[in-house]
């Protein structure tokens, strides 16, 4: 199921723990939250995230109890992937919506089970596109990095590859 996300305000995706982390670290999750129909996120990833009960658990929590983020009570387990990964991609196959992952096995099997998947750069790749991104490229790419941001298409040229 190949869709065209440049109008991705037409669609609801559900979110994995470590693209949550990345966004509300890099203060993007309410701009990201605003591109989608709807977005959610399994009681799998919320369990995840409350094992550190810091600031990226409160901004999530904080923006599932005003209704921005849906919390779907799913825990799944697929083989060889996370509680997190694994309910994500249910509640995308099951909901028919977009994965939002960043883990390339998880990213691998939702795409066999015909699921259209996103990444954190295709996310912040959007923003960019509709004006949001607060700071030059370079500047994201060094934040990305001391977050130790990991991606197949992450490299001191890779990321500005991915915008252009």
């Amino acid at each position: 199921m190949k869709r065209n996300l440049k109008r991705i305000e037409k669609f609801s995706a559900v979110f994995n723990t470590s693209v949550l982390i990345v966004l509300a670290k890099l203060k993007y999750l309410n701009d990201v939250a605003a591109l989608f129909k709807q977005v959610e996120v399994s009681r799998a990833v919320m369990k995840e995230l409350s094992a550190r009960k810091d600031e990226v658990y409160s901004r999530v929590k904080e923006l599932v109890n005003r209704d921005v983020i849906k919390l779907e009570d799913v825990e799944r387990d697929f083989p060889g992937l996370g509680r997190g990964e694994s309910s994500t991609i249910f509640v995308a196959l099951v909901k028919g919506k977009v994965a939002v992952l960043d883990d390339r096995k998880a990213r691998r099997l939702a795409r066999d089970l015909g699921i259209t998947v996103l990444g954190t750069l295709a996310l912040l790749k959007r923003l960019y596109e509709v004006g949001k991104l607060k700071e030059s490229l370079e500047e994201l790419y060094i934040k990305l990095t001391r977050l130790k941001f990991r991606s197949k298409c992450f490299g001191s040229n890779c990321v500005f590859n991915c915008f252009f």
